[in-house]
């Protein structure tokens, strides 16, 4: 199977629907839809149950909030690659799956698009190690699954960010291959759980994470940006300490080779 389309779900009566027809209506049709539902309350089940499609699968169990069911299906998924779209968020036309892998992909691990939303300018186009700092919405992002195998589920310690997390894991890991190909996958609703919490663990612990991970592709400029606003995002004074040192050292490094220059 070509690819799994995952759906976290809690009481989404309102709006599965949308979601769910504008998947049935692909032109490409070699996908599985997973519907992973916190036990909703409202008529989700029964809404998604209607369609009377094979492709669709709904399961039902508590779950730790949208990473956890998230996780949940990337576990039960069979696709080759994986897309995570919100309940109330739709694709865009019936043709956006057919144009995504009509491009030859499967070169690479991860690509990404656009979606159609208030998002500002620095949440879109292409990823890069300056604008790493504003994350590329899931929505956009097709995944192969083994990406999850290799480097690990999304971490439910982010609440909201998790895929954030999980982004700057593949982004900064050179061995991964991703491509931008600027198409418009879906319309993501900016009234979703993503866009009505401002502060998230991962906020604290995002300068520290892409220092550790990608020190050997930034700049020392750009190591002392990360460097900085660790020492100033995080809550311990003894890691404050640690950070404004590892700031100094990096200033005194580029003095040197200016130096030497």
């Amino acid at each position: 199977m070509k690819l799994t389309i995952i759906i976290p779900t809690y009481n989404s009566a309102s709006c599965i629907a949308r979601c769910l027809d504008s998947i049935v209506c692909q032109t490409m049709q070699d996908f599985e839809v997973l519907v992973m539902d916190g036990v909703s309350t409202d008529n989700t089940r029964e809404l998604a149950k209607s369609y009377n499609d094979e492709r669709i699968k709904f399961y039902s169990e508590p779950d730790k909030g949208i990473y956890d069911a998230m996780n949940k299906g990337i576990a039960k998924a069979h696709g080759e690659w994986l897309y995570f779209i919100g309940s109330d968020d739709w694709l865009l036309d019936n043709n956006v799956l057919q144009s995504v892998f009509s491009l030859g992909i499967d070169k690479y691990d991860v690509v990404y698009g656009e979606t159609e939303s208030d998002l500002p300018d620095f949440c879109r186009g292409e990823w890069t190690l300056k604008n790493i700092k504003h994350n590329r919405c899931h929505q956009a992002i097709f995944y192969k699954k083994y990406l999850f195998e290799q480097l690990g589920l999304y971490n439910l310690k982010y609440p909201i960010l998790a895929d954030h997390d999980f982004n700057l894991k593949w982004f900064l890991n050179k061995n991964i291959k991703s491509k931008y190909i600027g198409i418009q996958i879906a319309k993501f609703s900016m009234g979703g759980a993503s866009s009505s919490m401002k502060k998230d663990n991962f906020i604290s612990d995002f300068y520290s994470s892409a220092y550790y991970r990608g020190n050997d592709l930034f700049s020392i400029e750009q190591k002392i940006d990360l460097a900085i606003g660790a020492q100033r995002n995080t809550r311990y004074f003894y890691v404050k300490v640690k950070w404004f040192i590892v700031a100094c050292f990096l200033r005194i490094k580029r003095k040197v080779n200016l130096i030497i220059k």
